[in-house]
C-alpha cells in the first residue's frame, strides 16, 4: 500500500485529535431508497480509509462532509475562536459543526462470491496504477478473461466461418453457440430474439437507421417519421438526418413522450400508415438517469393508433450495471430493436450488438446494401438486369419462421470471429467472478450513493457547495434517484465551483485528476440534449457558444461568459471499491482546499484562524497542486 502524502497524514492526525474532543449524536432512520439491510455486512475495505455509511436522512446528510476523510474546511476553521484576529475586520463565517468521532466500519455490500477487494487483487492487478472512474466509457477486463482467451487462440486453429474446412467449421460452430449464450445472458429468449454482432452500439443504431431509410424509399411518402428522447446519445440523434426535417421530433421530457403515446394526432406521425421509429436511452450516458421500464413505452408505441411505430432502445449504458431481463421478458411490450456494447459490460472484446425482436425482423430484411456472406445468390451481368437474393427473405413468405436467418442477412462480410470467441469467455468469467448482474447492480448502487452523498456534502467555509451535481429529478417527485436502481445508474455528472460560486473549467478538473492518477471524463459526453438541459442553456446561448468557437473537444473554451460548456463525469463499475470512491472524494476535498486558499489570498485580507493553523502545510500543499496545475494553466 502506498505511503500517504504528508498532507494526508497531517489531516488524519488533526482529524483524530478533534474527534477525541467531540461527540456527535445523530438519529438513524430508514431510507426507502437505500439498499435493503439484509444484504449489508459491516466490513472495512482493506487498504481504504474507514468511513461511515452514506447518510439515509437529512440529519445525517448535514454531517456527511465530515465523514469521508479529514474535513479540510473543519481543520482550517476549528481554531477560529482560539486565535487573535488580525487588524483588518473579518466577514462573519458560519459556525462549523464539530468533527465526528473516529469513523466506524463501513457497511459494504458483500454481494459477490468473493469480497470485492479480493476480486480486485486477483482479477484486476492492472488497475493498481490508478483510480479508474470512467466505466461508462468502457469497463476493465479481468485477467482471467485475457488468460483464457489467449489459451484458446493458442490451443486450436480458427478459420474464416465463410469457408467449409475444419478450422472454419470450428469457428462457425463457436459463433453460433456464443450467440445463443449471449442472448441468454442478456435475458432474451432466442426463440423470439436474434442477435446481430456489430462493431459497437453506434453501428447497431446505424444498421436500424439504414434499414428504415431503405424501407421508406419503397413507400409512397419516401420517408419515415422519427422521434427521439432529449437524453439520447449523439448516435441516436444522428438518425434524424435520414428523414426530412418535418418528419422528426425531439421529445423534451418524459411528459412529452407520455402525451404523445396517449395522443393519436396524425400530425405527430404523418399520414395514416406512415412508417415510424421512436428511440430513447434506457440510461443517460451523461447523468446516469434511467427511464423506468414500467413506463412501457415500447408496448404502448406498438399499440398506438396511426401508422406502425417501431421502437429502438439504446441499452448500452443500462447494460453496464443492470440486468436486461425486464426489457425482454414480456414479448408484447419489448422494444423492436435494442443496442448494447459488450466492452461496457466486460471490458473486452470491443464488440457491440443489436438484439432484434423476430416479429419485427422484416424491417431489416429489406435493407438495400448487401455485403459478403449476406446473400444466397447474386448476378453481376445479364440482359434482364442485375439481381441478388438476400438471406433472411423468408420474412416475406414464411410467417412461422420470422428471423431465423436474420443475422446472416445483416452481418456484412467476415464476422470478427476471434472477438466473438472472446465474448463467450467474457460471459463465463463474468458469471464466475460476480455471480449475476443483479449482484453488480446492488454493489454499484450502494457505491453510487456514497459518491453522490459525499460530493453533495462538500462545503467551503462560507457554506457554499464545492460541487454542483446534475441530476434529473423527473418522475421522482423531486427526490434523488440515487439508491433506487430503477431510476439511477452508477454515474455522477457535475462541475466544481469556487468559493464565490464561479465554475472551475471541467477540463482543468479532469487534468488535475489525471495527474493524480484518477481517471474520469469531461466535456459534452456525446449527449447534446441532456447536456444543455442540465446546464439550462437557452438556444441563443448555444448559438453564442458556437459563435465564440466552442465545439466538441475545443480546449480553452470550457467556460464562456461564466457558464460551463460541459461537465465532469465519474462512473462506477462492477469492480469499483469504496477506496476508489473515497480517493476521488479526497481529491475533490484537496482541490477545494486550494481553491479556498486562492480565494482568501485574492480577497486582500487574511484570517489568522485560517493561516496560523495551516501555515506549515500550506506551502507543501500548494507545491503539490502547482505540479498538477502547470499543464492546464
Amino acid at each position: 500500500m502506498p505511503r500517504p502524502s504528508l498532507f494526508a497524514r497531517f489531516s488524519e492526525r488533526r482529524h483524530r485529535k478533534r474527534a477525541s474532543e467531540t461527540d456527535i449524536q445523530t438519529n438513524h432512520r430508514s431510507n426507502p431508497h437505500s439498499i435493503p439491510q439484509d444484504v449489508h455486512h459491516s466490513v472495512t475495505q482493506p487498504g481504504s480509509p474507514a468511513a461511515l455509511t452514506p447518510p439515509a436522512t437529512a440529519t445525517q446528510s448535514k454531517h456527511w462532509r465530515h465523514r469521508s476523510l479529514a474535513s479540510i474546511s473543519s481543520i482550517l476553521h476549528a481554531d477560529r475562536h482560539h486565535h487573535n484576529r488580525m487588524s483588518r475586520p473579518q466577514p462573519k463565517q458560519p459556525q462549523q459543526p464539530p468533527s465526528p468521532q473516529q469513523s466506524q466500519p463501513t457497511p459494504i455490500l458483500d454481494t459477490y462470491p468473493k469480497p470485492v477487494d479480493v476480486i480486485r487483487q486477483e482479477e484486476y492487478p492492472h488497475m493498481n496504477t490508478g483510480t479508474y472512474l470512467d466505466h461508462a466509457g468502457t469497463t476493465i477486463y479481468s485477467s482471467t478473461l485475457i488468460t483464457r482467451f489467449s489459451s484458446l487462440l493458442l490451443s486450436s486453429l480458427y478459420g474464416n466461418p465463410h469457408s467449409f474446412n475444419t478450422p472454419a467449421k470450428l469457428s462457425g460452430d463457436l459463433v453460433d453457440s456464443i450467440r445463443l449464450k449471449t442472448l441468454q445472458f442478456l435475458g432474451a429468449d432466442p426463440a423470439h430474439y436474434d442477435l446481430v454482432f456489430t462493431s459497437n452500439a453506434t453501428a447497431a443504431i446505424k444498421l436500424v437507421a439504414d434499414s428504415f431509410r431503405d424501407l421508406a424509399d419503397q413507400t409512397r411518402s419516401k420517408s419515415f417519421w422519427y422521434g427521439y428522447h432529449r437524453d439520447a446519445h449523439t448516435s441516436l440523434v444522428g438518425v434524424r438526418e435520414l428523414t426530412s426535417p418535418s418528419e422528426g421530433r425531439c421529445f423534451a421530457s418524459d411528459g412529452e413522450v407520455e402525451d404523445w403515446l396517449e395522443n393519436s394526432d396524425e400530425s405527430e406521425t404523418g399520414a395514416p400508415g406512415k412508417l415510424g421509429l421512436f428511440a430513447w436511452p434506457a440510461q443517460s450516458n451523461l447523468t446516469g438517469r434511467r427511464i423506468p421500464q414500467h413506463k412501457n413505452w415500447a408496448g404502448r408505441a406498438r399499440r398506438r393508433e396511426g401508422g406502425p411505430t417501431y421502437t429502438l432502445l439504446d441499452a448500452a449504458g443500462l447494460a453496464m450495471t443492470a440486468d436486461l431481463t425486464p426489457v425482454f421478458e414480456n414479448l408484447d411490450d419489448a422494444p423492436d430493436f435494442v443496442c448494447v456494447s459488450f466492452y461496457k459490460i466486460f471490458g473486452f472484446p470491443d464488440l457491440g450488438g443489436l438484439v432484434v425482436r423476430r416479429e419485427s425482423g422484416h424491417i431489416m430484411a429489406l435493407r438495400k446494401y448487401f455485403g459478403g456472406g449476406t446473400v444466397e445468390m447474386i448476378s453481376t451481368l445479364g440482359d434482364n438486369g442485375v439481381w441478388h437474393l438476400s438471406k433472411g427473405l423468408e420474412h416475406r413468405s414464411e410467417a412461422g419462421k420470422e428471423g431465423r436467418k436474420l443475422h446472416e442477412a445483416l452481418e456484412d462480410g467476415t464476422l470478427p470471429f476471434h472477438s466473438i470467441i472472446a465474448l463467450g469467455e467474457a460471459v463465463d468469467c463474468f458469471r464466475e467472478v460476480y455471480g449475476s448482474m443483479e449482484n453488480v447492480s446492488r454493489h454499484t448502487t450502494a457505491l453510487a450513493v456514497r459518491l453522490y452523498e459525499g460530493m453533495k456534502g462538500l462545503r467551503y467555509a462560507n457554506g457554499r457547495m464545492v460541487v454542483k451535481v446534475y441530476e434529473d429529478l423527473e418522475g421522482g417527485n423531486g427526490s434523488t434517484g440515487y439508491g433506487d436502481s430503477s431510476r439511477q445508474g452508477a454515474t455522477v455528472a457535475f462541475n466544481v465551483l469556487r468559493p464565490d460560486g464561479r465554475f472551475v473549467s471541467y477540463d482543468r478538473v479532469e487534468s488535475l485528476a489525471n495527474d493524480r492518477g484518477i481517471y474520469i471524463r469531461s466535456g459534452g459526453i456525446c449527449n447534446p440534449g441532456g447536456l444543455f438541459n442540465a446546464l439550462q442553456y437557452e438556444p441563443w446561448q448555444l448559438n453564442r457558444a458556437r459563435s465564440a468557437g466552442h465545439h466538441c473537444g475545443s480546449g480553452g473554451l470550457s467556460i464562456i461568459n461564466g457558464l460551463p460548456t460541459g461537465v465532469v463525469r465519474a462512473s462506477l463499475g462492477a469492480m469499483s471499491t469504496v477506496k476508489d470512491v473515497d480517493t476521488f472524494l479526497e481529491f475533490l476535498q484537496e482541490t477545494s482546499f486550494t481553491l479556498e486558499s486562492d480565494h482568501v489570498r485574492d480577497s486582500g485580507y487574511a484570517d489568522s484562524s485560517v493561516f496560523s493553523d495551516r501555515a506549515a502545510r500550506h506551502d507543501l500543499f500548494e507545491e503539490q497542486m502547482s505540479q498538477t496545475a502547470t499543464c492546464c494553466s
